[in-house]
């Protein structure tokens, strides 16, 4: 897979009362607003600094003031831009404490040789969050829950937010790609197999989360775009009760058939 320089090609929007959406295809990145400042979840490939920027801009928002930074895993299309922002704006990082040795370059996992692209420019994250940590920054609260498979530490985030004043939870799966998951992969890198049971444990323990509103760890997950397009005055596509629990049973699914093309 080629990377093409990324331009902003989705507009930015408020997706609820404080979480705006600010990247674009073909991965997500999204601001919360805080009271001290600004949260980025994920930072997008590393030429999508300029871009981010402008789409902040856009909403009355400023790259100066992003004072944290969110990881949801460890690859390169994820923490792209992170080195880059801490040194513009001093940002405190955090990421999964399993993938904190990607992030620093101690491993050669980030995914980078696979999309064709130079090694991203590392970084060692101030906080390792692990399972069932809860990040309190600038008066928002994201609860962390270990989500393995896609990455041995990628998260599920869960984020206390408001639609219209009225108090939501939305979600954020990590990193649900099987590519990461399949046996050519996994043992040129000497990696378990047994990760592909961890992520079909995961799916299964994060059903049971109640979810309003789903944000997708790459803009296809969750119809990002659709959604954009359908936002009013009178309705907020995203929010949605039933979407959380559909697309953990899609991403089963596509490891079910992952696993059956491997058995062909």
């Amino acid at each position: 897979m080629n990377h093409i320089r990324w331009v902003p090609d989705y507009p930015p929007a408020m997706i609820t009362d404080d979480i705006a959406f600010v990247g674009g295809d073909p991965v997500s990145v999204h601001c919360l607003l805080a009271k001290d400042g600004l949260i980025l979840l994920d930072t997008g490939y590393p030429d999508m600094l300029d871009g981010i920027a402008a789409n902040l801009r856009t909403l009355g928002l400023s790259l100066q003031n992003v004072k944290y930074i969110v990881h949801s895993h460890g690859h390169i299309d994820h923490f792209g831009c992170t080195a880059a922002i801490v040194r513009l704006t001093g940002a405190k990082t955090f990421l999964g404490r399993e993938d904190t040795a990607i992030a620093s370059g101690e491993i050669d996992l980030s995914w980078a040789k696979e999309l064709n692209l130079p090694h991203a420019e590392t970084f060692v994250p101030d906080v390792a969050f692990a399972d069932g940590d809860v990040l309190e920054l600038g008066g928002r609260r994201i609860r962390c829950v270990h989500a393995p498979g896609h990455t041995a530490g990628t998260y599920a985030l869960f984020i206390e937010t408001s639609v219209n004043g009225e108090p939501m939870i939305a979600a954020m799966h990590g990193g649900v790609g099987t590519n990461s998951m399949t046996r050519d992969f996994l043992e040129s890198y000497g990696l378990p197999l047994s990760c592909r049971d961890d992520f079909r444990a995961s799916l299964r323990r994060l059903e049971k989360e109640p979810v309003d509103i789903v944000l997708g760890n790459h803009p296809q997950q969750n119809d990002t775009l659709g959604k954009l397009k359908r936002m009013c005055a009178e309705e907020n596509p995203f929010v949605d009760r039933t979407q959380w629990q559909l697309f953990l049973a899609d991403c089963e699914r596509q490891l079910d058939e992952m696993l059956l093309h491997e058995a062909m």
